[in-house]
């Protein structure tokens, strides 16, 4: 499992307890031993193991075989619970189960629940898609009853060439298809964009009504060059770009307003973002490993809070492009990321008639491109040299630099 499959996951398990990760353990009506925690007066069938060191099951307890059955209820302290959520990773890995029964009493899944089983039929209970097996082929229609596909079901499912996703379905799971290499259609209905296959080049725009993005709905797409992303997109899901290496432009939805954990981790390709003016966070790792970034333009007069490690190993060199008038709150708020911020104060015909804030065209100025280098200078008066079509970087005196864009 890959480190950015992983951080996936550990960011979006919500049922876990910060100690132990079962209460207890009981024999089932198949003989096995499962192991427990209460819930909110309800009983949750989890590992025995520890997830964040990705030892589930862990050497010396034994895993379920066979046919295995999950009993509907279970006593703990003298005390009944009904048996409602089977947790993330419960039977992860155990290759053994060849069956299982599902009680009436459960109503939902964690991701990976049986992922790396011996199950071989598909698993679904009323409206929740659980799990496919990995040995599946060909194109699979997922039944319009369904709302929720589980993170993970369809994990590794490389002999599958397409899956017809119902406009039924409204919510997917981190990671639900990753790993399906053999897709040869994207996979998505009227509002969720679940997976571009792995092996598209090229550009690719989002179909126009898609409100959601979901978690590795691209990752590891290394043919992506180009995303375009309509305005009806509201939401990412994390790591939804991650590890796309060739991608060189990205245009986001303006309705965004959030960029996700992961969203853009090791996209090294990717040279200069435009942040929508609605986005107020940028999750964890964000942007993590995008080495090749020489710009960043932000549109929000208010500063987003940023997550941990948001840009790492981001160059030091990469310039943030602020609005004007928000220098002072974006080198307050972000000025540990970036050395390198100026206003966009907006645009011009060129250089020329540039003045001082009190009026006077008697300055000394400097002229940068994005990548830092001075292309012009003027010591006493505001007349420049012509320039080429381009985005620069003007420093008029000591006031703040100033992004001027050169149209002729």
């Amino acid at each position: 499992m890959n480190w950015l499959l992983a951080a996936i996951l550990v960011c979006c398990v919500t049922s876990v307890k910060a100690q132990d990760l079962y209460d207890f353990s009981a024999v089932s009506s198949s003989g096995d031993t499962l192991y427990y925690y209460i819930d909110e007066g309800v009983a949750v069938v989890t590992c025995p193991g520890d997830i964040y060191e990705s030892d589930y099951w862990p050497e010396g307890i034994t895993q379920p075989q066979g046919a295995l059955v999950i009993d509907g209820t279970v006593t703990y302290n003298d005390t009944t619970y009904t048996v409602a959520y089977i947790d993330t990773y419960t039977f992860y890995g155990c290759s053994g189960i060849t069956s299982v029964t599902i009680p009436e009493s459960v109503i939902d899944f964690g991701s990976y629940v049986f992922t790396g089983t011996g199950l071989t039929e598909p698993i679904y209970k009323d409206s929740v898609f659980v799990y496919m097996p990995a040995t599946a082929t060909g194109v699979y229609t997922i039944p319009d009853h369904i709302t929720k596909i589980c993170g993970g079901a369809f994990y590794k499912c490389a002999g599958l060439t397409h899956v017809v996703l119902p406009n039924s379905v409204t919510e997917i799971g981190p990671g639900a298809f990753l790993e399906c290499e053999g897709l040869t259609q994207p996979i998505y209905n009227n509002t969720l964009f679940a997976r571009l296959p792995m092996t598209y080049s090229g550009s690719y725009t989002i179909p126009d009504g898609i409100a959601t993005v979901c978690s590795s709905s691209f990752t590891h797409t290394s043919g992506l060059t180009e995303l375009v992303m309509p305005n009806s997109v509201t939401s990412m899901g994390g790591g939804s770009i991650g590890y796309c290496s060739s991608l060189t432009s990205v245009k986001l939805s303006d309705a965004l307003t959030e960029i996700p954990d992961l969203a853009f981790s090791h996209c090294t390709a990717l040279p200069t973002i435009t942040l929508p003016a609605g986005i107020d966070s940028i999750g964890p790792a964000a942007f993590f490993k995008c080495t090749a970034m020489d710009s960043i333009v932000v549109k929000s007069t208010t500063p987003p809070s940023v997550g941990f490690i948001a840009f790492q190993n981001v160059p030091d060199s990469c310039l943030l492009v602020v609005p004007c008038g928000t220098l002072e709150a974006y080198t307050e708020a972000w000025g540990t990321y970036f050395s390198r911020i100026v206003e966009d104060c907006g645009s011009g015909a060129g250089i020329d008639g540039l003045a001082t804030a009190d009026g006077s065209t008697e300055f000394p100025a400097d002229v940068y491109d994005l990548s830092g280098r001075r292309v012009a200078s003027s010591q006493t008066a505001g007349k420049i040299p012509a320039l080429p079509n381009g985005i620069y970087v003007v420093r008029i005196g000591k006031q703040p630099a100033r992004k001027v864009v050169v149209k002729h």
